[in-house]
């Protein structure tokens, strides 16, 4: 009887055990906060590129209006109104966003839940005719840049 007490191989096996366990359910646990880590950083760079393509589309359709005035300013014509419908996605990467456009900067801000490593700008360029300062959100769907002809003016709903 007393061998029984005084033998440890029982307790060195359960120790062992524990210890094995314990850092496999700790190395499971890295190995998966990495790859959601990598899995986030994925999304943030979805998001950038479909960003960067929407605002190069929102900044050439700038270009098309302001053109459109000058060539009929120029043939001595008159624009009164021209209307855009600014096709954007109502979420990106599962996500809304917003689009910031600054009239002193010349860029437009593309950004979602106000994380800079989603934040995009995209410059653009117009020199005959300002662009009103205004913030939209893809929440509210459809949205229009519309050239004002008294005001020599794009604004965008």
């Amino acid at each position: 009887m007393k061998q029984i007490f005084h033998d440890n191989k029982a307790v060195a096996t359960s120790v062992g055990f524990i210890l094995t366990f314990s850092i496999t359910v700790i190395t499971f646990v890295l190995v998966m906060n990495a790859s959601y880590n990598m899995m986030d950083q994925a999304e943030h760079t979805v998001m950038r590129e479909e960003f960067e393509i929407h605002g190069n589309n929102i900044a050439l359709q700038l270009t098309e209006m302001e053109t459109i005035v000058n060539i009929t300013n120029t043939a001595g014509g008159e624009v009164d109104e021209i209307k855009y419908e600014m096709l954007l996605p109502l979420k990106v990467a599962n996500d809304y966003y917003s689009v910031e456009f600054s009239n002193q900067t010349n860029e437009m801000i593309f950004e979602s839940h106000g994380r800079d490593e989603t934040r995009v700008k995209i410059p653009y360029e117009m020199r005959n005719i300002q662009l009103m300062s205004t913030t939209i959100s893809s929440a509210s769907e459809e949205h229009y840049m519309i050239y004002n002809s008294t005001a020599n003016m794009v604004e965008i709903y």
